[in-house]
């Protein structure tokens, strides 16, 4: 529909990095552009748009699946800016300038091909120093509400930052042609003074001024502000914090009695800690190189597509899955595993992310639930579906919906065959980190957990490492009510699911035919 195209168009036009990400021709002319979300006038642009879009859509008496998606989201926006999020706009786990620089160095989405693509980049990043001084500025007028991120985050950031700097994360070396310019040396210039400054800020008139606390109820009005990112983030209207936090006990304690089950199959006789470490420590289950731990998790892709994805499925999807290391740079503060996906017009693939900071903390028994999480028929699968789906609206393709891309990627973990009951203990750790989320997020944020009591609660249930545990914890702080969002969503789907009994191929099509829809959406069309 044409109203769906004039969206998406302005909303280009306003966010024009949105196509490193799309890589769509028609926006070609854009790639020279960065918007800066932080500055003023941009806002007054951002909150024009979404108004425009709301009464529009609010005046149709009749609303599609699509209508009341551009409504939801766009009633969503307009309300996100009644509160203090932009004071607090960048942390580790969110950040956008370590993103720029990993664009720079050919890494992230931004594709080189011709020379001009090198010219039109240092054109875009020359509003870099102004998104860091918008950064400081807002976090300036946070240091005046008492709206600050905490103390532990902020030492995290710096970490970061001064890392980014450090190992000049920037610096392409891949850079196959004879440009007109030093393109390494310009990118540098506009960089590092920049990331320099914003680092001494935060070290000299900052940091010292974090709050203690950890939780958003430590700050102003956080209460109020946690609910309305548990309702964004979960996509339902009618959920409460409660009965998230009663949900993942729950669930904590359903899996945790079938960890003991499977330790009790295999006659282990010691405790579950003691049985986790014995396999852990099982040569059969740890890897030798890093090489072996990629082919097996390339193996294991290759099983699912011939089993799996050929008896539940339709449709098959022409893009294929690339699964590669994260970046040296980024291994200290990125999640054991992620998915970057690719374009809409499949040049750049999309990739199956595996962290190997330590091969030691990759097992074996994970490998077919979270091939099933991240490749097919999770996130690659259900994000290409999409891509290559001509009939499903462009806003729609771009939207980022965790509770139905996440919920959809644990519910595929329960398509596994898990044929050894150790890979089937491999699902349930998984899943346990996924139960503890709904506890512990809203335990720090709602209830005013102590990191102690976070750290205490998570270590007794989940036997990852003490680092690895750090690491989990520092993300849920970071990014309130994001880790909700798969057992939520799984819930969601697992529940629609009943009344499909038998006809697996049949519901997958129903839930994926239309796209990342928010939650309260997808269950009106069943």
């Amino acid at each position: 529909m044409k109203v769906y195209d004039s969206y998406f168009d302005e909303l280009m036009c306003l966010f024009p990095s949105l196509n490193d990400f799309l890589n769509l021709d028609k926006y070609k002319h854009l790639q020279n552009k960065l918007e800066n979300p932080l500055d003023n006038h941009h806002i007054i642009k951002q909150k024009e748009l979404y108004k425009k879009y709301l009464d529009l859509m609010s005046k149709k008496k009749k609303k599609n699946v699509y209508d009341k998606t551009l409504l939801y989201m766009c009633d969503e926006a307009l309300e996100s800016y009644k509160y203090n999020y932009d004071l607090t706009p960048i942390n580790h786990q969110d950040n956008v300038l370590a993103s720029i620089l990993e664009m720079a160095n050919g890494e992230g989405v931004y594709i080189f091909k011709v020379k001009q693509d090198y010219v039109n980049f240092i054109e875009k990043i020359q509003i870099f120093d102004s998104i860091v001084q918008s950064i400081i500025d807002n976090m300036k007028k946070g240091l005046k509400k008492r709206y600050t991120m905490p103390k532990i985050i902020c030492v995290k950031l710096i970490e970061q930052l001064e890392e980014l700097l450090s190992t000049k994360t920037y610096i392409n070396k891949s850079i196959k042609m004879k440009l007109d310019f030093d393109f390494n040396k310009q990118c540098e210039d506009i960089f590092v003074p920049s990331i320099t400054r914003l680092v001494v800020f935060l070290k000299k008139e900052y940091l010292n001024k974090c709050r203690t606390t950890i939780g958003m109820c430590g700050l102003p009005n956080g209460i109020k502000e946690y609910k309305f990112l548990v309702k964004t983030s979960t996509t339902l209207c009618d959920i409460t914090v409660e009965k998230i936090h009663n949900y993942g006990i729950q669930e904590v304690n359903r899996i945790y009695k079938m960890m003991h089950t499977i330790k009790d199959k295999l006659e282990f006789k010691g405790t579950l800690i003691e049985f986790n470490k014995y396999l852990n420590k099982r040569r059969d289950m740890n890897f030798r190189s890093k090489h072996e731990l990629l082919e097996t998790y390339k193996k294991q892709l290759s099983s699912i597509n011939r089993t799996i994805m050929k008896t539940q499925f339709y449709d098959s999807v022409k893009s294929k899955c690339e699964i590669i290391p994260v970046p040296h740079y980024n291994e200290n503060f990125s999640a054991e595993a992620y998915y970057m996906p690719g374009d809409l017009d499949m040049k750049r693939k999309g990739k199956f992310y595996i962290n190997l900071r330590n091969i030691k903390e990759n097992n074996h028994m994970e490998v077919e639930s979270l091939t099933l999480h991240e490749a097919n028929p999770g996130h690659h699968y259900q994000l290409t579906y999409v891509n290559e789906n001509p009939n499903i609206p462009l806003f729609i393709k771009i939207a980022t919906n965790d509770a139905y891309q996440e919920g959809w990627a644990l519910y595929c973990e329960n398509l596994g065959k898990y044929k050894t009951y150790e890979s089937y203990y491999g699902k349930l750790m998984l899943e346990m980190i996924r139960a503890l989320r709904l506890v512990v997020d809203t335990g720090i944020h709602y209830y005013g957990w102590s990191y102690d009591k976070t750290f205490k609660y998570y270590r007794k249930y989940c036997f990852e490492s003490d680092i690895q545990i750090h690491n989990q914890l520092f993300r849920y702080i970071s990014i309130p009510t994001q880790a909700l969002s798969y057992k939520i969503g799984e819930r969601v789907i697992l529940d629609l699911k009943q009344t499909f009994k038998g006809r697996a191929k049949e519901f997958h099509k129903k839930i994926l035919e239309h796209g990342s829809l928010p939650l309260d959406v997808l269950i009106s069309l069943f």
